[in-house]
């Protein structure tokens, strides 16, 4: 046989493109608080504040003029954009047309920008009438040197049951995780006894679902610091997510670059924490 055959070996070609691994839909958008159509470049929250009575004490007295408190959050918005350039000559040389799998990495990428805006709102500073307001020591429960225990699991409800922000007064309440904190969790035997959680934890392996009062959003998107990575908990009414222009595609012809095909992808969004008392951020040591 001569040496030469492989000169007529057959190459064959993938007729698909395979994403590599990554988070495509939004994990938290269905969990906070929407707010579409945003005109302009940001749109004013309203919060009302608690009232207090006061005891009757005298007959035919006056009625009582109790100013209601008001106080303002604001969503500003950013614009984000992605953009690729596909040549006319290249797709005549594929055996599959990228286009469309080009569309659906730049969507990826656009969810995961409207988790990491949720994520930094949750964690930053919230902008309001009188400044920027930061999460309160008394709702950051510190790392100490461990990772996601039962007991800070357990501090966290503690700390919206404290304000009446759980499911006792209709809130939904979640949890949001990493990696680490799933290894902490299902290394503890007193978080995945059946007696604590369902069993399923165990036998699949899943953290998702709810348990321990909270809806848990697996997310690989919390920051990280030294060692020190911090996730958080929240109820629905306690972020919100703006969007002035969701995420929209374009493909088209490019005049200035040889009419190749130019695909593009945008969308304006922000977030703003509407209250300290809804938020819960859970440091743990990776």
């Amino acid at each position: 046989m001569s040496n030469q055959i492989t000169e007529a070996f057959v190459q064959q070609f993938a007729s698909n493109y395979i994403h590599v691994a990554q988070q495509m839909p939004s994990r938290l958008q269905s969990a906070v608080t929407l707010e579409t159509n945003i005109q302009g470049m940001s749109k004013s929250i309203n919060r009302l504040g608690r009232r207090t009575m006061q005891r009757r004490t005298t007959r035919h007295g006056d009625t009582p003029i109790n100013d209601q408190p008001h106080s303002t959050r604001f969503i500003d918005l950013f614009d984000f954009e992605d953009g690729d350039m596909i040549d006319q000559q290249d797709k005549l040389r594929l055996l599959v047309d990228p286009t469309s799998y080009y569309i659906q990495s730049m969507v990826a990428a656009a969810n995961r920008q409207k988790d990491q805006v949720v994520v930094d709102a949750a964690l930053g500073n919230a902008r309001s009438t009188t400044g920027n307001i930061a999460l309160p020591a008394g709702q950051r429960i510190l790392a100490a040197a461990q990772g996601l225990t039962r007991a800070k699991i357990i501090q966290a409800k503690k700390l919206f049951r404290a304000v009446e922000a759980d499911e006792q007064n209709g809130e939904e309440l979640y949890f949001v995780y990493g990696r680490e904190g799933m290894e902490d969790v299902l290394l503890d035997t007193t978080l995945t006894s059946s007696d604590f959680m369902a069993v399923k934890m165990l036998q699949q392996g899943d953290t998702s679902g709810q348990w321990a009062g909270f809806r848990w959003i697996p997310l690989e998107l919390c920051p990280i610091s030294g060692t020190t990575r911090s996730l958080f908990a929240f109820a629905k009414t306690g972020l919100a997510l703006g969007l002035g222009q969701d995420v929209v595609t374009e493909v088209g012809k490019d005049p200035g670059k040889g009419f190749n095909y130019r695909v593009y992808t945008k969308l304006s969004l922000g977030a703003v924490r509407i209250e300290e008392e809804k938020v819960v951020e859970v440091q743990i040591t990776e």
